[in-house]
């Protein structure tokens, strides 16, 4: 029975640590990413949801880099957004798949 319990804790743990890895809240790294770009999905997050993804993500850098890309920016606004709602990201490292978090 014990052996049940060590495994069965086992496997939560190592569920809630994949799913940490692969948050979107969690965005350093990506923001380069966001240079090669030409698509992005924009999903709205809510107050609480932003305030983590401010914590892990300069946003002023990241609202920038969008700026800077005009295949990205205007993606964003033809979404309906602003690139300055934007708090938040998820991309893989070439850039293709690219989710940003506006609030």
């Amino acid at each position: 029975m014990r052996l049940i319990k060590a495994v069965a804790v086992a496997a939560i743990l190592a569920t809630t640590a994949g799913a940490a890895m692969a948050s979107p809240f969690d965005a350093r790294g990506s923001v380069q990413s966001l240079d090669n770009a030409n698509y992005a999905t924009v999903l709205k997050v809510n107050a609480g949801e932003a305030r983590s993804l401010a914590i892990n993500v300069d946003t002023a850098a990241l609202q920038q880099r969008v700026k800077n890309n005009p295949a990205l920016a205007r993606t964003v606004t033809d979404q309906g957004f602003t690139i300055d709602q934007i708090v938040g990201l998820d991309a893989s490292q070439d850039g293709t798949n690219v989710t940003l978090y506006a609030l």
